[in-house]
């Protein structure tokens, strides 16, 4: 820390701090300072301020918590021995009980009725003291939670991890369904409910409009932009994938219609290589699309989903796909490393169908069912080769003007790899959830559009959000505030 001292004549920096709990001096301090007696009578208690991390590296409290957890399995032995033998003592089944005579019958029910007493005695008095465990908890967490009120370190920490997208410009636009941008993120495409494309530049939050393509017969569905050339693909409802690529006089053009889906395309995923597309769409089949001497073809058709497809997320390794469609399963397929044939490797069947799902990275995905204000987590297990799910997380669902409404399409979760950032838009609320070093889903801001029909994406950086709401009718663009 080049800090200087707080005292103007000493002009130096700040070396030591004081932790003795009774000191009214200023705790952080120079040489200066120690030369002029401050401190003198705790000098026990003044450290290098360089120091500060390793005070704690071997403090007690540590210990203190090993013992109570040590105690707490212990307890959980006792208790598990408690309630076996409350349940299997001195119990007789149906056919021992028949084989009694009168005298005995008379004896084991009056044993029988003593020890219900007793049991209830002794619950009582296990609850009893359990009750004043947990207000004794409670109590200490209180005192924790007013003391840290105005803990400065706390209040640091939170202001460091602060996320905040703020509202920066709008404008009056028709129904946008999809979003991407190019690399550096200047260029925007933006696919339409009434099947035209529009190509915008985006500079600092402000677009500006250079073309726009009506090719496709009907709704645009999904665009990418690919990030290595001047081309970007889009997918439609009219069951048709289009690449356009930029000419020398910067129009986009038609460069290849690829159309072999026999319904609508919901969402397209590119690899970092862009020598492979891949496609999911309302006639259930997801479908690998490779590029051979610039000319695409369908390489494969995975056929296993029974409705028509929501999301497709490629893992970063990129030899893994997960799939979700409008009926309760969730499908990871593989790719064989001699034949690059995707094979199914797992299917996991969910309670609740979902609309989006979305790779963090090789052993962990996010999955949104409908409808429900928890956010899946499954990680992948090594001992059996399976994900599994292994956390819920709280996420907004918003306020919903419109009744009876379902989720929508066309806003697939999107992990923002540099700035740690899962985008995952539910019902009608974008929830903006950051991933920390801990593997915790921490959510740090939820925008409540009112309405589920709410489209858009983050640029690949995550300084601004993009989204289209059919309540406001406006496209707007939120940039990060930190």
């Amino acid at each position: 820390m080049n800090q200087c001292c707080t005292i103007g004549d000493h002009g130096v920096n700040v070396e030591f701090i004081c932790l003795n709990q009774s000191c009214r001096d200023l705790r952080v301090f120079c040489f200066k300072c120690l030369q002029n007696e401050k401190h003198n009578l705790h000098m026990k208690d003044v450290h290098k301020l360089r120091d500060y991390g390793k005070l704690f590296e071997n403090n007690n409290q540590s210990n203190v918590f090993e013992d109570l957890e040590r105690n707490i399995d212990y307890v959980n032995t006792l208790f598990k021995w408690l309630k076996d033998e409350m349940f299997n003592s001195n119990s007789l089944n149906q056919e021992e009980i028949e084989y009694l005579n009168i005298e005995q019958l008379h004896d084991y029910i009056c044993s029988f009725i003593q020890m219900q007493s007793q049991k209830q005695s002794i619950l009582g008095i296990i609850q009893k003291n359990v009750e004043n465990l947990i207000q004794t908890l409670n109590n200490c967490i209180s005192d924790l939670e007013f003391s840290a009120m105005g803990n400065p370190g706390k209040k640091i920490k939170s202001e460091l991890s602060n996320i905040n997208y703020d509202l920066i410009n709008e404008s009056e636009e028709q129904q946008i369904n999809s979003i991407a941008f190019n690399l550096d993120s200047r260029i925007m495409i933006a696919g339409y409910e009434s099947s035209t494309i529009k190509v915008f530049d985006f500079i600092d939050g402000e677009v500006k409009l250079n073309q726009e393509i009506k090719l496709h017969k009907k709704s645009i569905y999904c665009v990418y932009h690919m990030k290595k050339t001047k081309e970007f693909i889009s997918g439609s409802c009219d069951k048709t994938i289009i690449i356009f690529q930029q000419g020398d006089d910067q129009q986009w053009n038609l460069k290849q219609q690829l159309e072999e889906h026999q319904g609508g395309v919901n969402c397209l995923v590119v690899n970092k290589d862009e020598d492979t597309i891949i496609s999911g769409s309302d006639d259930t089949l997801i479908k690998i699309w490779t590029k051979d001497n610039d000319y695409w073809t369908c390489h494969q058709t995975i056929i296993g989903h029974q409705h028509y497809i929501s999301c497709i997320s490629l893992n970063e390794t990129e030899n893994q796909i997960i799939s979700c469609s409008k009926h309760p399963q969730i499908l990871i397929h593989q790719q064989e490393i001699n034949s690059k044939v995707w094979v199914l490797l797992q299917t996991i069947n969910v309670s609740t169908w979902g609309r989006r799902l979305c790779f963090i990275n090789d052993a962990i995905f996010t999955f949104q069912p409908e409808r429900k204000e928890q956010l899946h987590v499954y990680e992948f297990n090594s001992k059996n080769n399976q994900f599994q799910l292994t956390k819920t997380i709280p996420v907004e669902i918003g306020t919903c003007r419109i009744k009876k409404r379902g989720c929508f399409w066309f806003f697939p979760q999107q992990f923002i790899k540099e700035k740690q950032i899962l985008v995952n838009k539910n019902e009608c609320s974008v929830n903006l959830i950051l991933v920390n070093q801990d593997g915790q889903f921490i959510t740090k801001q939820s925008i409540d559009y009112f309405t589920s029909g709410v489209f858009g994406r983050m640029t690949d950086d995550g300084q601004f959000l993009i989204t289209w709401d059919d309540i406001s009718r406006k496209l707007q663009i939120r940039q990060l505030k930190q």
